[in-house]
Formats: structure tokens, C-alpha cells, sequence
């Protein structure tokens, strides 16, 4: 099964529609601030599957950057920013940072790469030994 966070419906719904156009099974597992996609890896190949990443990786960004862009001034002008670190029972914990760090982090590794680096240490604390990348 693969998972696919989203954060807001309009985004999901969009990616549910690619989904199903391209006759593939999913199921939406809501948490408490996000909504998994679970799909099913049946019948994937590895086009389809860079593809599905790749409409991914889009969705996400825009929806990261309308969140962004929709918060009030002093929303963003203060610590609210932060990631979601997912857990293994498929739920999410958001851990709030200093926006400036963010910032900071995002001009030298892209998004991905920060989700990439934040998802494999929660691997290796949770399993409470190294995790290879």
C-alpha cells in the first residue's frame, strides 16, 4: 500500500480523481490534521507509479504554498510553522518549529528531501536503532 498525506480537500479530491482515471484502488484514512490516500500497489508499473509521484509531489507543493499563502500575517510572521512526521499506525504528529528554520532548511534541500530526512529519523527513533536511507 502506498500512503499520500493531504492537508486540504480540494487537492485530495484531485488526486483521488487522477486515482480512479487510471483505474487504480484507494481508501482515505482521516487523521486529526490530514487525510491519507492509501492505494492499492496492484497493478502498478513503474510509469504509472512516476507518474502518480510525480501529480503527487505538484498537488502537495500547491497545497503547501496556498496553506502558506492563506494564513493571516501574524500566522506567518510567528512560530506556527512546522512538519508532519508520520507515524507507523498511519496517523501523524505535528511537530511545530520556528518558521525561520524552515525557511532556512527549504533554501538548501527541497520539501521532499525535508519530508525524506524527518520521516527516516522518526523510523530509527520509533524502531529505537538506526534506520538505513
Amino acid at each position: 500500500m502506498l500512503e499520500y498525506v493531504f492537508f486540504q480537500e480540494a487537492p485530495r479530491k484531485h488526486f483521488q480523481d487522477f486515482l480512479t482515471e487510471q483505474g487504480l484502488a484507494w481508501t482515505l484514512e482521516p487523521g486529526d490534521l490530514e487525510t491519507l490516500v492509501v492505494v492499492d500497489e496492484a497493478g502498478l508499473d513503474d510509469e504509472l507509479a512516476e507518474r502518480i509521484e510525480a501529480v503527487y509531489d505538484e498537488l502537495f507543493s500547491a497545497e503547501q504554498s496556498v496553506y502558506f499563502t492563506n494564513l493571516p500575517q501574524s500566522a506567518r510572521d510567528d512560530d506556527g510553522s512546522g512538519i508532519v512526521i508520520q507515524t507507523p499506525d498511519g496517523g501523524g504528529i505535528y511537530v511545530t518549529l520556528p518558521q525561520e528554520l524552515i525557511q532556512r532548511l527549504l533554501t538548501v534541500i527541497t520539501a521532499e528531501e525535508l519530508g525524506y530526512l524527518v520521516d527516516a529519523i522518526a523510523r530509527a527513533v520509533i524502531s529505537r536503532k538506526g534506520a538505513e536511507a
